[in-house]
């Protein structure tokens, strides 16, 4: 055989060697990007509280959006929990969706610590799963309902029941409890007892003594269309707060959507009704979130504890 007919094979060889390699990359490739699609279309969030009380059921949230950070519902979620470095086996997290892209977890934890979450998602035919780390402490007095993340009070403008100007530099130098209410909320659970709470504190700094001087209540309103501060103050009267430390908030939507944003107070309007989180929200004297109670019921003797804990 000729040189040159040995070199002609020699390449052609080559030649088909590498044309498999490209097709068998670029598979490889289409396969990759196959496999991460439907993590590019939905993520996963998790809010999940600091504390928890042994013994009791651990509430988590978990919140699917698109790319476009739209809500997505209807998606199938589930998730296990694990120890972080160490072998104590899997706690399994039951799933409920409760609507607007949210699914509410429950597990019994073993203890306080490290966990890593693994969540997966089911979504247009296509699994995915995420893993989320998150750690919590034994509930204790000390750290009930406090919070990590960084919040200070915005600044705004709104009036009270009285009809007078309120900013935040009129909360600033005192310990500020504050929720979110409307007059004429029709939920038993919701606005009542929230303002309840207030009713309860009172009570209770009344009866053990408690300072009132660097102390304001703030009931901030979600229809201020409807609450007008004669409104807002015929309701304080029916209530029969102490109005000496108790403001109660109304006017601009876009005011009072800041705040709430700010907080992390979702709310909308539905007709005559307001649908909103039952939160309640403790401040130091310089503005500062610490504390914030989810759920309209809240241990009263907790809220006196870490009112005149900040005070």
């Amino acid at each position: 055989m000729e040189r040159s007919e040995r070199i002609i094979i020699f390449l052609t060889e080559r030649l088909g060697k590498m044309k498999r390699l490209s097709v068998f990359i670029m598979s490889l490739f289409i396969i990759i990007i196959s496999g991460c699609g439907g993590l590019n279309n939905v993520s996963v969030k998790l809010s999940s509280p600091k504390t928890f009380t042994p013994g009791k059921i651990y509430a988590m949230q978990f919140t699917v959006l698109d790319k476009q950070g739209n809500p997505v519902e209807g998606v199938n979620v589930s998730a296990d929990l694990t120890m972080k470095n160490m072998d104590h086996g899997t706690t399994p997290v039951e799933v409920e969706e409760i609507g607007d892209g949210k699914y509410i977890g429950t597990a019994d934890l073993a203890m306080n610590g490290d966990w890593v979450a693994a969540v997966p998602v089911e979504h247009n035919g296509e699994m995915i799963e995420d893993l989320k780390q998150f750690s919590v402490e034994a509930k204790t007095m000390e750290n009930a309902h406090k919070v990590t993340k960084d919040v200070v009070l915005p600044e705004f403008k709104l009036m009270d029941q009285n009809g007078n100007s309120v900013t935040k530099q009129d909360l600033l130098g005192k310990t500020v409890v504050m929720t979110f209410t409307y007059v004429n909320c029709a939920d038993p659970n919701a606005c009542p007892i929230l303002l309840g709470n207030f009713s309860n504190l009172q009570q209770d700094l009344k009866t053990k003594g408690g300072t009132t001087d660097n102390l304001l209540l703030v009931s901030v309103s979600l229809d201020p269309e409807s609450d007008t501060p004669e409104a807002m103050k015929d309701h304080a009267k029916t209530m029969n707060f102490d109005r000496s430390y108790l403001k109660m908030l109304t006017g601009d939507m876009k005011e009072i959507k800041t705040l709430a944003d700010t907080l992390g107070e979702h709310f909308e309007k539905q007709g005559a009704e307001v649908l909103h989180d039952n939160k309640t929200f403790i401040f130091t004297l310089d503005g500062k979130l610490t504390h914030e109670f989810t759920g309209s019921i809240i241990d009263r003797n907790e809220l006196y504890q870490v009112v005149t804990m900040e005070k």
